[in-house]
């Protein structure tokens, strides 16, 4: 083994012991301190080694060579609780087993590239790749809000052998969502529970019927020149040409992975609130402007994607 620099990895909790390489792979042996304190009970200094094992933990390529930390994990009896432990490992995603450092990288890639891309440049698994982007994926799907349009825009989207529905923020020419379904009762069901739905003004669709439900569309269509301003679907067309393109890019995503790439990858166009409120309020001040004012996020910017 090569005796090396302890910073060489950038993790200066671990002493790194000896280095390997091939020509793909680099392989450390790191040890970690003892324990200032026993993990049950906290009492310090009443604690003995217990045994040890070299564990493997994948760390971020290094000159394009794939990295596994074999890590000196170490076992301890606790005198105080007479219990035996096993600390946990500082800068380390031990249900992954891999670096913080990597399990954020993959996170961000794994939107950015196919699975099988992104395994084999970390030497992971494709199911490990896959596991950390849908763990990611439904964490940023239980944050994503959007304001509710004044101008809907509603669209079929043929994707991956299905129709699809795409839902715009024209005013704002930006995405804000797509639908696994174009079918009436999934669309109604999720345009019921947005989020002060009497916003909405205007609706711009086409004339596909189970949109509308009924068979007669000449009020709808005399509106647009009866209107101060006449509105179209132009914009939502052009964010449906832009999903198909890449989904032509992601050779044949799941649904769920173009989605996902679409919604939360790409940015947002938000707005400060135009009223200034002092965020030393704690209590609803005049004219029903909250304590303290949030950016203002209206969906997917069209220009960005």
């Amino acid at each position: 083994m090569t005796e090396l620099p302890d910073n060489i990895l950038h993790l200066p909790q671990y002493q790194v012991l000896g280095c390997k390489s091939t020509d793909d792979e680099m392989h450390f042996q790191v040890d970690v301190p003892d324990p200032i304190a026993c993990e049950e009970c906290g009492v310090q200094g009443e604690f003995v080694r217990f045994g040890k094992r070299d564990v493997p933990y994948r760390d971020l390529p290094i000159h394009g060579k794939r990295v596994t930390l074999w890590v000196v994990r170490r076992r301890y009896t606790c005198r105080a609780c007479k219990t035996t432990f096993r600390p946990q490992l500082p800068e380390m995603v031990d249900g992954f087993r891999m670096t913080l450092r990597l399990h954020e990288y993959v996170e961000k890639e794994s939107f950015n590239h196919p699975y099988t891309f992104v395994a084999a440049q970390t030497g992971l698994d494709e199911k490990t790749v896959r596991d950390i982007f849908n763990a990611r994926a439904e964490f940023l799907g239980r944050w994503h809000r959007f304001e509710t349009p004044r101008i809907l825009g509603i669209d079929e989207l043929y994707l991956n052998k299905r129709y699809r529905c795409i839902l715009t923020n024209i005013e704002e020419r930006t995405l804000l969502d797509l639908l696994a379904t174009r079918r009436q009762d999934v669309v109604t069901n999720y345009l019921m529970k947005l989020k002060d739905r009497q916003k909405v003004e205007i609706v711009s669709m086409d004339m596909w019927n189970p949109y509308r439900a009924v068979g007669n569309w000449r009020e709808e269509t005399m509106t647009y020149f009866e209107t101060d301003m006449p509105v179209t679907n132009a914009y939502t067309e052009s964010i449906n040409r832009l999903a198909k393109d890449k989904n032509r890019e992601g050779r044949g995503y799941s649904f769920e992975v173009m989605r996902a790439r679409m919604l939360y990858t790409t940015k947002h166009k938000k707005k400060a609130p135009t009223a200034k409120v002092s965020p030393f309020y704690k209590k609803t001040i005049g004219y029903g402007l909250p304590d303290f004012a949030e950016e203002l996020n209206y969906g997917v910017d069209l220009s960005t994607i």
